[in-house]
C-alpha cells in the first residue's frame, strides 16, 4: 500500500528483515515479486539480500513461454522537494548477476535478460538511469552509484523502481540487489562518496549448522548419545565483509551465544574471528566451537537458535542488524540433512534409460529405535501424481556399512498436487503401515523399482548445506557412492521421521473418550473431542493425506476443506505418545 506521507532521507535497506519473504512495507510497494532471502545470492554484501527469481509472488512462473517483464521492486515516495545540486544526493547499491546456481541466459535481441534501474521524474514519466545485461556469467556483487543532480528528479513524490526481464516459463533468470541507500554525501568534502555511504563490517553467509552431522535429529537421539555435546558441530562459521573503503582496519569482536527457545538460559561459546579487518576485506570467516556449550539434555522436544554478533566501530542503527546473524535448529522427531529450502533439484532418472534407481541417505542412531514414515520434498510441478518409493535399508556390515542390497522396508505412493499440501508445507511425509527398527547406521531414501517411470521425477536440493562425503549412496543394480563433480553438491531433501519406540495404541477405554464430530463431515471442519498433541490424517490405502500444520497442533478443529470426499481415518497422537485412530467420512 502507498504510503500516506512520503519518506524523508535518508532511504536505507540491507534487506537483513524478513529473514525470508516480501519487502518491507516501510520502504517498497506491495506486490512485485521479488524476494527477499540470504539462501539465493552468492557470497553477498549483507546478509539478506532482494532477489529477482523470476517467479511471482506466489511462487509460480510468468508464463509458458517467451521472454518479457518479469520482477519489479518499486521504491515507497520520497519527499525531495527543496533539495538541489549543491546537497550532492547519491543513490548507491551493489548487484549481482545470477545466483548461488549459477548465471543467468545470454541477453540478445529476442531473447532480453537484463536488470534496470529507473527513476520517476517531476512528471510521473519513469525514466531508465541504469541497465546491466546478462552476459551469461554470474558476477560477484558489483557496487553502483548514480548522482541525482537533475531538477526534474528532486520533488516531492520521487520513486525508483528495478525491474528485470528475462524466460517468464523458468526461474533461470536470477538477479540480487543488497544495501540500497539514497542519502547526501555527508560530511562535506574531501570525504569521498564510497567510505561515507559505506562505513559497515557485516554478516554474509548463512550460518552454518547446529549439529556436527546434518541440521536435524530427534531430541532423544541427541540425549542418548553417550557424550550429547559430540553432536554439536565443533566449528559452526558464517563470513564477514568490510565494505569500508577509507583504508583503514576496523577492529572486530565476535560473540557467539546459544539459547533453547522460548525463554532459556542464554550461553556463550567461543569463536574464532579476525582482531581486525583490512579495508574493503571480504568474506572473512568466524566460526564457533559450539562442542564448548552447554545444552539442555533432556529427550523432550526443542528449537534452538544459535548466533554470531560482531561488534566493531559502528554506531549507525540503520546498520547494526546486519551485525547479527542466527540459525534456528529443530530436536523434534525427524533427522536431516537439508535446511528446509530448495535452490535445486534432484531427479531419479528415466527408467527407459541408464541411471540409477535409488538414492540414499547415511543416518547414525545412538539406541534403538522406529521410523515410521519419510518426508520428500517433490519438486512441483513435474513431480505430481507420479508414484515412487520410499525406502529404509540397513548397513551391511559384510560390506563396509554400505546400504544392504535389499530394503527392510518399502512403501510406495503417489505423489500429490501442490496444492493438496497443507498451507505453507513442502514436505510430504509417506507413513510406513508398520514402523521400520533401526539401529545405529541405518539408510533412507527414495527411488522406483523394475517397472520404473518414463520420465525423471525431480526433488529438492538444498544448494546452502552441504553433505557429509560419507553421506549419498546411488543404487544401479548395485551400490555406489559418487565421487567428485558427480556428488550432489548440496543436500536432498529426506527426513526420516522416528517413534522413540511408543508402538502403543491407546487402550480401550482411553480410545472410547475420542470422537469426530460431526461425522459425516459436509464442509471439512471437524472438531476432535478429547485432548491431544497431533493430528495426522490417512486415506484409505494409508498414506498421509493431510499433516496438522505446527501453527495448528492439538487445535480442536481440523480444517480439512482440502480434502476430497472419502473415507479417512484420523490419527491423533496424545501427550503421553499413545495414539487413538478414528474413521473420518467426508462428504463435501
Amino acid at each position: 500500500v502507498r504510503r500516506g506521507q512520503a519518506l524523508s532521507l535518508p532511504f536505507f535497506d540491507d534487506f537483513t528483515g524478513p529473514q525470508e519473504g516480501v519487502p518491507k512495507a516501510q520502504n517498497w510497494l506491495p506486490a512485485g515479486g521479488v524476494l527477499v532471502n540470504n539462501r539465493l545470492p552468492f557470497e553477498p554484501p549483507t546478509r539478506g539480500v532482494a532477489t529477482f527469481d523470476g517467479l511471482r509472488g506466489n511462487g509460480l512462473p510468468y508464463g509458458g513461454g517467451g521472454y518479457s517483464g518479469l520482477d519489479t521492486l518499486v521504491s515507497q515516495p520520497i519527499n525531495l522537494s527543496g533539495r538541489t545540486a549543491a546537497e550532492r544526493l547519491f543513490f548507491g547499491f551493489f548487484w549481482q548477476a545470477g545466483n548461488i546456481l549459477g548465471a543467468p541466459g545470454s541477453n540478445s535481441g529476442t531473447r532480453p535478460v537484463s536488470l534496470q534501474l529507473e527513476f520517476k521524474d517531476n512528471t510521473g514519466r519513469w525514466q531508465q538511469v541504469w541497465i546491466e545485461r546478462s552476459t551469461n556469467t554470474r558476477t560477484d556483487f558489483r557496487q553502483k552509484f548514480i548522482a541525482l543532480t537533475q531538477p526534474q528528479y528532486l520533488h516531492g513524490d520521487f520513486q525508483f523502481r528495478f525491474r528485470a526481464t528475462g524466460d517468464v516459463a523458468g526461474n533461470e533468470d536470477n538477479w540480487s540487489i543488497d544495501y540500497v541507500r539514497l542519502a547526501p554525501l555527508q560530511p562535506p568534502p574531501p570525504r569521498t562518496v564510497v567510505d561515507t555511504l559505506y562505513q559497515d563490517v557485516t554478516t554474509s553467509k548463512p550460518l552454518s549448522s547446529l549439529l556436527a552431522r546434518g541440521t536435524a535429529m530427534p531430541a532423544w537421539q541427541y540425549s542418548a548419545a553417550a557424550n550429547p555435546a559430540s553432536q554439536l558441530n565443533p566449528a559452526t562459521f558464517t563470513t564477514v565483509n568490510n565494505l569500508d573503503k577509507s583504508g583503514f582496519p576496523t577492529p572486530l569482536l565476535a560473540t557467539g551465544t546459544l539459547q533453547v527457545l522460548p525463554a532459556g538460559p542464554v550461553v556463550t561459546f567461543p569463536t574464532a574471528a579476525p582482531n581486525t579487518l583490512a579495508s574493503n576485506q571480504r568474506q572473512a570467516q568466524v566460526a564457533g566451537n559450539l562442542t564448548a556449550a552447554t545444552l539442555l539434555n533432556t529427550p523432550t522436544p526443542k528449537t534452538i537458535r544459535h548466533r554470531v554478533v560482531l561488534t566493531s566501530n559502528e554506531v549507525d542503527p540503520l546498520t547494526l542488524p546486519n551485525d547479527t546473524i542466527a540459525r534456528l535448529t529443530e530436536l523434534r522427531d525427524y533427522y536431516a540433512y537439508d535446511d528446509g529450502t530448495a535452490e535445486a533439484s534432484l531427479s531419479i532418472p528415466r527408467f527407459d534409460q541408464p541411471g540409477n534407481r535409488y538414492y540414499a541417505l547415511r543416518f547414525e542412531a545412538n539406541r534403538p529405535d522406529q521410523v515410521r514414515s519419510i518426508r520428500i520434498r517433490p519438486a512441483y510441478p513435474l513431480a505430481a501424481g507420479r508414484q515412487i518409493t520410499v525406502n529404509v535399508w540397513d548397513a551391511d556390515p559384510a560390506a563396509s556399512g554400505q546400504p544392504a542390497a535389499m530394503p527392510k522396508a518399502s512403501q510406495s505412493f503417489l505423489i500429490p498436487p501442490q496444492d493438496s499440501l497443507p498451507a505453507g508445507e513442502t514436505f510430504f511425509e509417506v507413513a510406513f503401515t508398520t514402523p521400520v527398527a533401526v539401529s545405529g547406521r541405518f539408510y533412507a531414501g527414495y527411488g522406483h523399482g523394475p517397472t520404473g517411470l518414463v520420465n525423471s521425477i525431480p526433488f529438492g536440493l538444498d544448494l546452502n548445506t552441504p553433505l557429509p562425503a560419507d553421506a549419498f549412496w546411488q543404487f544401479n543394480a548395485i551400490w555406489s557412492q559418487p565421487a567428485g563433480v558427480f556428488y550432489p553438491v548440496g543436500a536432498p531433501m529426506l527426513r526420516p521421521v522416528l517413534n522413540n519406540n511408543v508402538l502403543a495404541v491407546a487402550p480401550a477405554a482411553v480410545a472410547a473418550t475420542y470422537a469426530l464430530y460431526p461425522n459425516p463431515s459436509p464442509d471439512g471442519q471437524v472438531r476432535v473431542q478429547g485432548r491431544y498433541d497431533q493430528a495426522v490424517v490417512l486415506d484409505a490405502l494409508g498414506r498421509v493425506a493431510w499433516q496438522q500444520p505446527a501453527a495448528q497442533l492439538g487445535q480442536p478443529t481440523l480444517d480439512l476443506r482440502a480434502l476430497p470426499a472419502g473415507l479417512y481415518l484420523v490419527r491423533l497422537t496424545l501427550a503421553d505418545k499413545l495414539t487413538v485412530t478414528k474413521r473420518l467420512v467426508l462428504t463435501q
